[in-house]
């Protein structure tokens, strides 16, 4: 008599490990997604990191000059001694210079129509010359006399770069004479309401950026802002 097979069942040890070969690709599969998924946090890491330095520098955080706020300085009288309320520091910095504290002067001048003060400051290293020149008229309308004929003096001409300036004032232009391409002029003309204030600086363009000599300028105008309130 022939009796029927036994069914067959598996062995519980009859399960066959993957070879060595797909076991080592398994581990670098998963040791390659841990260092992927590092690279990418510490990617991500870096661009805040820079994000943050860029907004600070942009909120004058680390540049220097032309950001800090002089809102808290107390208004001078309007004559020659007003010049020693400024602290050309701020261009200094921007530019990465010192100010030869001995090479600055102040003059002062009254007529009928205007009273005006000149201040004048020199850098220690790059030799660069800074003049602020400020008129105080009766009215803004007088004062943007003149600072809409900048147009038609410098607007069209090709020894001249011309911009609005707006961080300051009522309104105002920025403009540079680049006729020569190493020595060069950068001024900033605006309308402290009115008080006329033209800002500018002579330098060598081959080793001073001339964005760092107008943010250095707008430090001067600041402080003029805060200085000259009370005649604004």
């Amino acid at each position: 008599m022939t009796y029927p097979s036994q069914p067959g069942y598996p062995s519980p040890y009859g399960q066959q490990l993957p070879p060595n070969g797909r076991q080592n690709n398994n581990l670098w599969l998963i040791g390659g997604s841990v260092v992927l998924v590092l690279v990418i946090l510490m990617t991500v890491i870096l661009l805040v990191v820079q994000q943050t330095q860029n907004d600070n520098s942009a909120d004058g955080g680390t540049d220097g000059g032309g950001d800090t706020d002089y809102s808290g300085l107390d208004s001078v009288p309007f004559d020659s001694t007003a010049c020693d309320s400024f602290d050309a520091s701020g261009f200094a910095d921007a530019v990465g210079d010192t100010i030869d504290e001995g090479s600055s002067s102040n003059y002062s001048s009254s007529s009928d129509s205007y009273d005006s003060i000149t201040c004048s400051f020199y850098t220690a290293e790059q030799f660069i010359y800074i003049t602020a020149n400020f008129y105080d008229y009766g009215t803004l309308d007088e004062v943007m006399t003149y600072i809409d004929y900048d147009d038609e003096m410098y607007g069209t001409d090709a020894d001249y770069e011309m911009s609005d300036y707006t961080d300051l004032g009522d309104g105002g232009n920025v403009y540079t004479n680049i006729s020569d391409p190493s020595y060069q002029s950068t001024y900033i003309h605006v309308a402290l309401g009115s008080v006329e204030a033209s800002v500018y600086a002579s330098y060598d363009a081959s080793t001073t950026d001339k964005d760092a000599v107008i943010n250095g300028l707008s430090d001067i105008i600041a402080q003029a802002d805060a200085l000259f309130a009370d005649y604004q």
